[in-house]
């Protein structure tokens, strides 16, 4: 009698722990970078590494998994108390009543619910789910890090490109002024030369302070002090076609291995075992039995629904990706027709059939243009990587 009062009494404490369980916020510091004045030399592996490293949600999902393998051995005690206690008889209930004051038949849905192992169902599918998480989250980082470092490098190329339109506009302004000289160019000429430098150096600038703010973005990323210096050694940024994509292959692996669609079945898995705990206990009349079935109800709509969000989001990411290589490959050809336009009216303007003004529009046209194709290729390869991580999870 001694030992099943005593096993009760546990049973009791491990019920309402698991009644309450919560998953507690990761205190750990972030350490910082030595403050020496050495630069960084950052590849995108590294910075992938680095992200991923000090992800503080990372921190948040492996301590949650740990709880829940805790909440899980607490589950399978919870269960073998649950059975002790529905195997004792009305005269062993009763001293239990007369010598602790307590009814243990108080709170007789927590132990059917403990003794139908949901607890231990519970905390099952939140481990699986968090581990599912973890990998999701692993992508979600190696997507934003990578967004974070190509737009680095794309605001180098954008100083790059400006820096060469700002040679070329002070080329032509030495070559408008020496034909202004010798009497064969406008003064008109001459200030749209000017005019061309001015707007050449405010687009340098501008470039200068969107490099500036990458920069701050991708030390965001990384959780590194922003005073970090540091320089990006995968300078280039290469297109490789998509390859010839099984739309509903992709579709199929999706559904077998997204998130969403396993958390909905998890969740109804245990909403069965709660709604068969309430409904064996309150009658069909009491609110409780009724709101326990509604919760039923809506997990099993929500399997169906997880499934047809998933193949919405596969489909949506698989056209942004075909979209992205179609604006790059038009991109591409303006940048062709650009260079062309800009080559002839320097040969049209040297052999005065062109006036200087068309020489900078085209050469401004050409700088927009190539920047712009710069974008959009690594827009692409923005896009590339979401749908190929598309059957894993969905990244914004």
């Amino acid at each position: 009698m001694k030992r099943k009062i005593s096993l009760l009494l546990i049973m009791i404490l491990v019920l309402s722990t698991l009644t309450n369980v919560v998953a507690a916020e990761d205190t750990a510091q972030i350490g910082n970078i030595s403050a020496e004045n050495k630069i960084l030399e950052l590849s995108m592996d590294e910075a992938v590494k680095i992200a991923t490293e000090n992800s503080r949600e990372m921190w948040k999902i492996d301590d949650g998994i740990k709880q829940m393998q805790d909440a899980r051995r607490s589950g399978r005690t919870a269960k073998e108390q649950a059975e002790e206690l529905m195997s004792m008889s009305l005269s062993e209930i009763a001293a239990i009543r007369s010598m602790t004051g307590m009814d243990p038949l108080n709170n007789q849905v927590e132990v059917l619910l403990a003794k139908n192992g949901y607890y231990i169902k519970f905390a099952e599918t939140q481990m699986t789910q968090l581990e599912k998480s973890r990998d999701v989250l692993i992508r979600g980082i190696e997507i934003g890090t990578k967004s974070s470092y190509y737009n680095v490098l794309v605001a180098e190329k954008a100083i790059e490109i400006n820096q060469a339109k700002l040679n070329k506009a002070n080329e032509q302004l030495r070559v408008v002024n020496l034909k202004f000289n010798n009497g064969s160019a406008t003064k008109a000429e001459v200030l749209n030369a000017e005019m061309a430098i001015q707007q050449a150096k405010t687009d340098l600038d501008s470039a200068l302070d969107d490099l500036n703010i990458s920069k701050l973005d991708l030390l965001n990323a990384l959780e590194l002090p922003f005073d970090t210096e540091f320089v990006l050694t995968d300078t280039e940024l290469s297109y490789v076609p998509a390859n010839e994509i099984n739309l509903d292959e992709k579709i199929e692996k999706a559904k077998q291995d997204r998130i969403e669609i396993l958390t909905a079945e998890n969740d109804l898995e245990v909403q069965k075992i709660e709604t068969h705990a309430y409904t064996a206990y309150y009658t069909s009349n009491l609110r409780e039995n009724k709101w326990a079935k509604e919760k039923l109800k809506d997990a099993e709509l929500n399997v169906p629904q997880a499934y047809k969000d998933v193949e919405l989001d596969v489909r949506k990411t698989y056209l942004n990706l075909i979209k992205a290589e179609r604006s790059l490959a038009n991109m591409d050809k303006t940048v062709e027709l650009a260079k062309e336009a800009a080559r002839i009216n320097k040969l049209l303007y040297d052999n005065g059939m062109a006036t200087s003004l068309e020489v900078l529009d085209a050469d401004t046209k050409l700088a927009e243009v190539e920047i712009g194709r710069y974008q959009m290729l690594a827009a692409y390869n923005i896009n590339k990587l979401m749908f190929d991580y598309s059957d894993i999870g969905t990244f914004k």
